[in-house]
This record gives C-alpha cells, sequence and structure tokens, in this order.
C-alpha cells in the first residue's frame, strides 16, 4: 500500500508560558520560558523552565512548563493539544497566581473540513491584583459544542452562536459604566460584520467578569490598576482554522513601560489533498 495517496495533516502548533519586553525603565527582554513548538509531522514535545527571578526584580516564577501532543484519535481525525503552565506568578509584586494553564485542544477531521476546538481545562488559581483576590468568572460556552466525531459546517468565525457571544461581550466591555476611550477602539470593531471581515479574525475572552476588583477598574475581562497599567485575562483569538489562547496579558505604562504574557498556546494547522 502507498500510505502517500491518504490524506495526510501539517500539524502546527506552538505553546509559550511566559515572556515580555519592557521598554522603561530600560530595555529589557524577558525571555520565553519553557516553551515548546510541535514538529510539522505531529507526535509530541515538552519543555520546562525551573525556578527565575528577573535580574531587575520584573518578573519570577517558581515553574514555566509546556507540552504539545499532535496525534490521530481513535476516531480518525487529527488531534492537537496544547498545555501552557506557569506556577508561583509575580510580576511586579501586581499580578501574582499561584499557577495559570492554558489547554487548547483541536481536532481536525480526517476528511476534511472545518475543525473544532475546546478550552476545557483553562483555569487562573489564587490570582491577586494589586493585593486584592480576583476570581475570573469563565463562560461555560466560549466555543460551540460538537459530539464525539461531529464537526462544524462552518469556520468558527461565520458561527452565529460563537460571534453573537463575541458580539455581546464587546458590547458589555465597550458599554460598561466609565469605560475609557481606548476600549471602545479596541474592542468596538468586533460589532462590526464589515470590520471583522476586513481583520480577518475574531476576538472574545474566556472571561465573563472578574469577581472581587474594585468598582470602576474592571470591565468585563479587563482590569485597569491605577500607576501599573492594563490587565488583560484569557483572551481568544481565532482566524478561519487558527486558535490561540492567551490566559494573561499585561500593557504597563507607567513607571514600568513593556508587555507581558503569560500561558499563551495556539494551533492550527492542514490537510491536503
Amino acid at each position: 500500500m502507498d500510505a502517500s495517496k491518504n490524506r495526510v495533516f501539517y500539524y502546527h502548533a506552538d505553546a509559550a508560558p511566559i515572556g515580555g519586553h519592557f521598554t522603561k525603565p530600560k530595555e529589557t527582554i524577558v525571555h520565553s520560558h519553557g516553551s515548546s513548538s510541535l514538529a510539522q509531522a505531529g507526535g509530541h514535545v515538552s519543555s520546562s523552565a525551573e525556578k527565575f527571578e528577573h535580574p531587575d526584580k520584573l518578573v519570577s516564577f517558581k515553574k514555566a512548563y509546556s507540552e504539545i501532543h499532535g496525534m490521530v484519535s481513535e476516531t480518525g481525525s487529527w488531534t492537537t493539544v496544547v498545555t501552557s503552565v506557569v506556577e508561583g506568578l509575580n510580576v511586579l509584586d501586581m499580578v501574582k497566581a499561584d499557577r495559570v494553564i492554558a489547554s487548547l485542544t483541536v481536532e481536525h477531521p480526517s476528511k476534511g473540513g472545518h475543525p473544532k476546538a475546546s478550552i476545557v481545562g483553562s483555569e487562573f488559581e489564587n490570582l491577586t491584583i494589586d493585593g486584592v483576590k480576583i476570581n475570573p468568572v469563565l463562560s461555560k460556552k466560549v466555543l460551540p459544542l460538537h459530539k464525539e466525531g461531529r464537526f462544524p459546517d462552518r469556520t468558527i468565525t461565520e458561527d452565529e452562536t460563537f460571534l453573537g457571544r463575541a458580539i455581546n461581550q464587546s458590547q458589555k466591555v465597550t458599554n460598561a459604566k466609565s469605560a475609557p476611550d481606548w476600549l471602545k477602539v479596541r474592542y468596538g470593531w468586533i460589532q462590526s460584520k464589515g470590520a471583522r471581515k476586513k481583520k480577518g479574525y475574531v476576538q472574545c475572552s474566556l472571561v465573563d467578569k472578574l469577581q472581587g476588583a474594585k468598582p470602576g477598574s474592571s470591565f468585563g475581562h479587563v482590569m485597569h490598576v491605577p500607576d501599573f497599567g492594563n490587565i488583560f485575562l484569557g483572551e481568544f483569538l481565532t482566524s478561519h482554522h487558527a486558535f490561540r489562547l492567551t490566559m494573561i496579558r499585561l500593557e504597563m505604562g507607567c513607571a514600568n513601560h513593556g508587555t507581558v504574557s503569560i500561558g499563551t498556546g495556539d494551533s492550527n494547522g492542514s490537510s491536503a489533498p
């Protein structure tokens, strides 16, 4: 039997537990620790980094690790499982967590067609921001559900249920009381079909609201901390057959300028012929 006559799948998946870039008070790179990248043929890859503290006390963690599996499931579909974890996180003594877990599973049908994705297993453990314990309330219906062996008949960016949730979330963020103007620019476009088509992707969040946040400091999944910056939780971006999850992303613009991401995983891939 000539195996090359069968359909093949080109895997593509990456995991980056933590990394970043500061521009103030000086140019500083926070290297990506514990990152993994899956071979195009699939298989398994993992990486880990033990206790780390940045020389300038910007970022520290007890452990960062990632793991990716690319395999054929029992039903014959191509499945990619991406896990990205940080334990004992501390960013400038402002953002802390015992554990941040990003879990992303993407399954492509063996006969070709549109994939389905799941973020089950993603979570925050004992997250504190500015000394306050924050409970990110995760939605149970971020992504469309499909029974085992069943796949969507359209790309996720055209799924009405998914789009409805993304649009509703955008409206809640941009219409929130005291929401700054930059939030409307950042998320308002999601409500426009033309803008979504032009950008080619849709953005939403696993997080519906932040319990414990000080009044006027949070807007859906976004939290603003004076003299620090903005914190984005559970960001999910998807375009056609590509999916990316980032559990925490920081945009700092005060004494320390820079960006840091924690718990990122992404996956896509394609089959042929």
